[in-house]
């Protein structure tokens, strides 16, 4: 009796003891299977990163049309006002609607003014975006000196990026708001506030702003010192504030010329008008030189648009 009941017991403390193995060597397994996946998810994360810097670095060094759209269109804001709209989608939406405006135009008022109001419609479209992108640079160079301060203030709190960018937003007006939230919360996500920042320098257009923003990646990597960092950007804003006041004066300059052109223009076109005893719209439409003033009117605007562009960046 006394053998068997020691037989149990011995064999009892046996399987306690091969479940207890068992259960180190499962809890082991579990741990290399844990680690093998952190590291395949690390490392799947560091190649996304990559691939992202790579875009982001690509799309800044592209040119041709379909990057200047591309650009167009971030810088402009109307990504952010419509998501899902891409580079793609705009042109064909540009297309179709080209398409629909010339042919009815054309069955309407004949070939000749059919391309012309299409033309001006073109033009009415690249005038929008150019208007959305200047009124966006005027912003963020207003908010610029603001978020100095706000950089300085953090600064002396010794207050690291990945805590303050939900704070600065409140004080900025758009773009930069919506931007610095959506890299505040990318940064929260992903926990890569150097991707994130450079995410962000490449939604903004204005130069100085890209200049910062590039600078606080490189800080965020290193060494975090946003004091040195703010410093520095108040000189080379002081002199870009200076060298912008310039381009202004000569922003205004060409306006005023350009709205004398636009009234000689028109006054000859009114005088050859009534010489034919005809009408301005006839003369304008249904002659070659006036179809040429048009053309050559409309290339001018063109011009003056893309030289506000570059002379408020």
């Amino acid at each position: 009796m006394n053998v068997c009941f020691s037989a149990s017991v011995f064999t009892l403390l046996l399987a306690g003891f091969y479940g207890l193995m068992e259960g180190f060597r499962t809890t082991e397994n579990i741990k290399k299977t844990a680690g093998v996946l952190s590291r395949r998810l690390d490392e799947k994360g560091r190649e996304n990163a990559l691939r992202k810097r790579e875009a982001i670095r690509m799309r800044a060094d592209r040119d041709g049309i379909w990057p200047r759209i591309d650009r167009a269109l971030v810088y402009s804001g109307i990504v952010r006002l419509l998501p899902g709209l891409t580079t793609e989608k705009f042109i064909a939406l540009m297309s179709v609607a080209c398409a629909l405006i010339f042919i009815s135009s054309g069955i309407a008022a004949g070939v000749i003014a059919g391309g012309i109001i299409t033309a001006v419609f073109l033009f009415s479209v690249y005038a929008f975006i150019k208007l959305l992108e200047i009124r966006n640079l005027r912003k963020t160079g207003e908010d610029l000196p603001r978020l100095l301060d706000l950089l300085g203030s953090y600064a002396a709190s010794g207050a690291v990026y990945s805590n303050i960018f939900g704070q600065i937003s409140i004080y900025m007006n758009e773009p930069l708001r919506t931007v610095f939230d959506e890299c505040g919360a990318e940064g929260r996500l992903s926990g890569d506030i150097s991707l994130a920042l450079l995410t962000m320098a490449d939604k903004i257009e204005h130069p100085q702003f890209k200049q910062l923003i590039r600078n606080m990646e490189i800080t965020s990597r290193y060494s975090e010192d946003i004091a040195g960092l703010v410093s520095d950007t108040r000189r080379s804003l002081r002199d870009y504030l200076k060298e912008s006041s310039d381009r202004k004066a000569m922003l205004r300059e060409s306006a005023i010329n350009m709205v004398l052109l636009m009234v000689m223009s028109y006054v000859v076109i009114a005088i050859s008008a009534s010489l034919a005893e005809t009408q301005v719209s006839t003369v304008v439409l249904g002659s070659i030189p006036g179809r040429v003033t048009l053309g050559v009117l409309g290339a001018v605007l063109m011009m003056f648009f893309a030289q506000a562009a570059s002379l408020y960046k």
